[in-house]
């Protein structure tokens, strides 16, 4: 075996020296002391102090226009007093309030037939299927036709009295409620007389013989 070069031996184990640890790192302290510190105390305030100047300002502001209002109420002038417009009506009103009430409750919901009032449009409705439809009592007689009167609720019940029932049990309306005045049966009195065989007109009393 020859031999190596001095040179070349001197390289070689150059290159197979193991190479140099790298440095260690050296850890870089960080502060942890927070950028500012707060002590919380409690601070008594003077009425008069300079931090409550702006909300003492706001306060009397408001004050003055809750009592601006007061007083603009108060000297509100009276309206002269007017009647109700509708034919037959009597009622005499000073405010436009009033007369508002009275009109929504008395005379926005009149049946054109009867000429009754009702508080809504949905009890309007109802009293003109029950009372002035020809059809109703033809169709009562096989199906429920008597619509419950609160509004939003869909029951039907075959009579009158069967509705009674429901509302005073479901929706609490007190026992003596009625919304439906007894038709009047009109009665042909006894002294007249129609048909075949009998005296045109009225009858005159009966001669004793």
């Amino acid at each position: 075996m020859l031999p190596l070069p001095p040179g070349l031996h001197r390289y070689l184990r150059e290159e197979s020296a193991p190479l140099p640890a790298p440095p260690a790192l050296v850890p870089v302290p960080v502060s942890v002391a927070p950028p500012f510190s707060f002590v919380p105390r409690r601070l008594r305030l003077g009425l008069h102090h300079p931090l409550l100047e702006d909300g003492d300002v706001h306060r009397h502001l408001y004050l003055q226009g809750v009592l601006a209002g007061v007083s603009e109420v108060a000297e509100r002038p009276k309206v002269s007093e007017f009647s109700c417009h509708i034919s037959g009506c009597c009622q005499v009103f000073d405010t436009l309030e009033g007369f508002e009430h009275h009109y929504n409750t008395l005379h926005r919901n009149v049946c054109s037939y009867c000429k009754r009032s009702f508080p809504s449009g949905h009890l309007l409705d109802i009293h003109i299927l029950e009372w002035h439809d020809s059809l109703f009592q033809i169709m009562a007689e096989k199906q429920n036709m008597y619509k419950c009167l609160v509004e939003g609720c869909t029951e039907k019940f075959k009579s009158s009295k069967d509705r009674k029932d429901h509302l005073v049990t479901i929706h609490l309306y007190p026992a003596n409620f009625r919304f439906d005045k007894p038709k009047k049966v009109k009665r042909i009195p006894s002294t007249i007389c129609f048909g075949q065989g009998a005296t045109r007109g009225f009858k005159g009393p009966r001669k004793k013989v």
